[in-house]
């Protein structure tokens, strides 16, 4: 003879939950062992008075009187020590219950209208039950046990057929008057206290979730927000969800696994009923990593709307421009673009994306809180392995992102909503928010452009420059225009991006790249050159015509003490554009004590600092000008002369 089988073998047999050969050997071993076969007659004698609690049973007119009787009659009471006997428990709450049951039907089916089939109550009280969604207790505690209802019409289990046999065939008679009303007072009370006990909420929270179905589903994300940084690796992220809660105490459970949300930053208020749902804490259970669960405490049952905020790290922005110049190339139209590229591990579909310009003090970085092992550091205690301390630090609550950030108090500033497309920009402190009208869906690994705002007819200089000892030999052509009301901006400052310039071709409309720069941050009134780079088609060639020196002056050895450089340079501008240019000269000469003649009268120039002077001229198209100038540097003991004379003229 093998090993008794144990209670589980013996429970997964009788409702069929075993293997196909484990029924068979528990079969074959029922057969020789004696004790097995009694210990699960048992089995089944226990969970049949479970499952008699869930219908209802006829009860004659003499057991109803005898039980209340017994119940009313004066008489000692006997203190039964249960404590000492746990069995005893158990069965005197399936007694009580089972009585409560048996008075309630009792007193129902005396209710019923005359002419009315015991089968029509039947029928009525099950779709009542059917429209109530109510589920048994027993049933409720069978799905705990055996992971499944245990079935009534069980091939090797039917208790309620076998109890129900001699009870259908005969009809139950009707209660008398007296019956109903000694039945009736202590029904209600009963009823009214199984109410009282429905509606009442345990004021002390569970310590943890009985199992895993009793979390709440996170369902799918709605009215998306995200808040992007350009200075710091740091997202915002602001979403609606969609709990149903139950009335009473609800865990909801939150992963963060592949992403790389900070999960020190998570909070989670409710938008409706918020004087009936309540927030408890969140707790990082031990042993599961990347996860978190918040303890709800819910006055209402039903749908209640949730904002969930956390922050996030691996989204960026950059912003980037395309100006097109028109045909005179007085004015130019200009697109601004943002480009969002989205490497935090998470899709974010129809999210409204707010752009901030300006620096953020981050005191830890949101990319090593979101890939730490624990939310909150190691759980050992200080000491051990480098532990943060002996505190719990699971049992937290995550609403530390204050200390955390030095980012000011805009984060929980609402914002109205915007129609699509539309383009708000605000200013926070030192800190300036850009949002993009409408929504967009931004995958995880993928990049998206989005436009930021648009402007026409915008007035423009261009300039060409020469200064041979800051670019060399070429002149370097620039576009200069203001962020102010006359350029038709001024509304908001310009972030800090790619600038792409293009000139029109032919009078078709087709486009020539003329040049690009990086361009800082411009604010609001303050004017902006961007340089296109080295001009093809505008060409200076300064030629030293003539030089020597004069005025020697020398000292009481005749040494030469000091003297004069004279130089004559001719200057030819050639401008091969087919429009006219404007350019700027920069002529250096290496002291500050010099003077300067021209040959012409044609250009003129002025003293840019202490050692240079700048030519301004305007070249017509496909045409050539040429300008001469003398210039004398005085060395030595000329040069204190020189100082002196212009003390003396100011």
């Amino acid at each position: 003879m093998s090993d008794h089988r144990t209670e589980q073998q013996l429970i997964d047999y009788a409702f069929e939950l075993a293997a196909e050969a484990a029924m068979q050997e528990t079969r074959a071993h029922l057969e020789t062992c004696e004790a097995c076969r009694q210990k699960l007659d048992a089995l089944k004698a226990k969970f049949a008075a479970l499952d008699l609690l869930r219908d209802e049973i006829p009860a004659s007119d003499d057991l109803i009187g005898q039980t209340v009787a017994a119940a009313t009659a004066p008489g000692s009471a006997r203190i039964i020590p249960i404590y000492r006997h746990p069995w005893l428990g158990a069965i005197a709450a399936v007694l009580v219950v089972g009585v409560a049951l048996l008075i309630t039907a009792t007193f129902q089916t005396g209710q019923r209208p005359a002419g009315q089939s015991e089968s029509d109550g039947a029928s009525e009280k099950a779709v009542a039950k059917e429209e109530s969604g109510a589920r048994p207790a027993t049933e409720s505690l069978a799905t705990g046990v055996s992971g499944r209802r245990m079935a009534a019409d069980s091939s090797e289990w039917q208790p309620q057929a076998k109890l129900g046999e001699g009870a259908a065939s005969r009809p139950s008679p009707a209660p008398t008057e007296a019956v109903l009303s000694r039945a009736a007072a202590p029904a209600k009370a009963l009823m009214a206290s199984a109410q009282m006990v429905d509606e009442a909420i345990d004021e002390k929270p569970p310590f943890a979730p009985a199992s895993a179905i009793e979390l709440v589903v996170l369902p799918r994300r709605e009215d998306v927000q995200l808040t992007i940084y350009n200075s710091a690796d740091l997202t915002l992220v602001r979403e609606r969800r969609n709990l149903t809660l139950k009335k009473g105490w609800n865990w909801l459970q939150f992963m963060w696994a592949q992403t790389l949300i900070d999960p020190t930053s998570l909070t989670l208020e409710p938008l409706e009923h918020r004087d009936g749902v309540e927030v408890q804490q969140l707790v990082f259970p031990p042993r599961l990593r990347e996860l978190g669960r918040w303890l709800i405490r819910s006055e209402v049952s039903g749908q209640v709307p949730f904002e969930l905020t956390y922050l996030t790290s691996g989204l960026a922005w950059r912003a980037f421009y395309m100006g097109t110049l028109s045909a005179d190339e007085t004015t130019m139209d200009l697109q601004a673009y943002v480009r969002v590229d989205n490497h935090s591990g998470e899709d974010y579909e129809d999210a409204q994306t707010r752009l901030i310009v300006g620096q953020v003090h981050l005191l830890d970085q949101i990319r090593d809180l979101a890939q730490r092992t624990y939310a909150y550091g190691s759980p050992r205690p200080e000491g051990m392995m480098g532990g943060m301390g002996g505190r719990d630090r699971y049992n937290e609550s995550a609403t530390v992102m204050g200390d955390k950030l030095l980012v000011g108090a805009f984060f929980r500033q609402d914002v109205d909503a915007l129609e699509r497309k539309d383009i708000r920009k605000e200013g926070l402190s030192e800190y300036f928010l850009y949002t993009i009208g409408g929504t967009e869906t931004i995958p995880n690994t993928w990049g998206k452009r989005l436009i930021s705002f648009e402007a026409s007819d915008i007035p423009v200089t261009s300039l060409y420059k020469y200064d041979e000892e800051r670019w060399g030999g070429e002149p370097i052509r620039f576009v200069s225009f203001a962020n102010d009301d006359e350029h038709e901006l001024g509304e908001t400052p310009i972030p800090n991006g790619a600038v792409r310039i293009y000139g029109r071709a032919d009078a078709e409309g087709h486009l020539s790249y003329t040049g690009g720069t990086e361009v800082k941050y411009i604010p609001v009134g303050e004017e902006v050159e961007l340089n296109l780079g080295p001009a093809r088609l505008v060409q200076v060639e300064p030629v030293l015509m003539e030089t020597r020196t004069d005025n020697y002056v020398f000292d009481s050895n005749d040494n030469i003490a000091g003297w004069d450089d004279v130089q004559t340079w001719k200057v030819d501008v050639t401008n091969a554009r087919t429009l006219p240019v404007d350019i700027e000269v920069t002529r250096g000469f290496d002291t500050p004590q010099w003077e300067l003649t021209m040959a012409g009268d044609g250009v003129a120039y002025e003293k840019h600092d202490v050692t240079h002077a700048r030519f301004k001229l305007n070249v017509a198209a496909r045409s050539k000008d040429v300008f001469t100038y003398t210039v004398t540097t005085y060395h030595g003991a000329r040069e204190e002369m020189f100082i002196r004379r212009q003390q003396q003229q100011q």
